[in-house]
């Protein structure tokens, strides 16, 4: 039977639509980015061994308007070509090695296309929270909600911005997408620019996050996930003031670490 193309997943359900709010998502950035090289198969297959049921990852587009995962706009950091991710073809972003520039160990990684990315979803049952970056290659919008929609897997992913307009753009197109607002710098403004691009999930960096913060958004039903923390200290913290999702570089520790808090209850 064919699964209509917006019937969430079972996971997506127990967790975007729940009331207990005990247990904070353990996001693994960019995959287990501290123990594989980022935004690869080999960083999100070892998030999954490590606990994490969430995974973001950052998307660009190629020459040949086809979805990639990379965070950086060019080449040179993380693979061994150089200039934009925008000036390569798909076949000739593929044959680059997205591995070796962490460990020769994952020497012949290759950079994932948005369809691997949700067919390894789909594998493995995670959702994907994925990041589309401000000022980003035109048509990237509809590229990534066309791709969801062939795949049917709308309600597998989250999409995030900085850019409000963005957001609102993929959810003019996609009314049903499931968006979050990310920021980096203090203000009471970003609980209201939340709201006005429909997004249902705040997304403020670790240092911005505060009790007044999380208890503005609940007052609206904005779910708030923070990023990229990996120190076990600054987890615990940020636990205890009831964010519903935590970004790391080290899914295990934050598995550890909420493992610990559950024995203290």
């Amino acid at each position: 039977m064919v699964r209509p193309v917006h019937e969430p997943s079972e996971l997506f359900r127990r967790t975007f639509g729940r009331s207990d709010r005990s247990q904070v998502w353990v996001i693994a950035h960019r995959g287990a980015s501290g123990h594989a090289p980022e935004n690869t198969l080999a960083a999100f297959r070892r998030a999954v061994e490590l606990g994490a049921r969430f995974i973001e990852t950052d998307l660009h587009l190629s020459r040949d308007s086809h979805l990639v995962a990379i965070h950086d706009e060019t080449l040179d950091r993380t693979t061994n070509g150089q200039g934009p991710v925008h000036a390569l073809k798909l076949a000739e972003l593929r044959e680059l090695d997205a591995g070796s520039w962490y460990d020769p160990r994952f020497a012949g990684e290759r950079i994932p296309t948005l369809e691997e990315i949700l067919s390894f979803a789909r594998e493995t049952d995670v959702v994907f929270y994925l990041e589309i970056k401000p000022g980003g290659a035109w048509g990237l919008e509809h590229a990534l909600v066309g791709g969801l929609r062939e795949t049917r897997e709308v309600a597998r992913a989250v999409v995030l911005s900085f850019d409000a307009s963005t957001l609102a753009a993929v959810r003019r197109l996609e009314p049903t997408l499931m968006t979050g607002f990310l920021f980096s710098q203090s203000g009471a403004d970003a609980v209201k620019r939340a709201l006005e691009v429909g997004a249902r999930q705040l997304a403020p960096r670790g240092d911005l996050v505060s009790s007044e913060l999380v208890t503005q958004a609940r007052r609206v039903d904005l779910q708030i996930v923070t990023w990229t923390i990996n120190e076990p200290d600054h987890m615990r913290v940020l636990a205890a003031t009831g964010v519903d999702g935590i970004m790391t570089d080290y899914p295990d520790r934050l598995v550890s670490v909420l493992g610990q808090s559950k024995g203290k209850l």
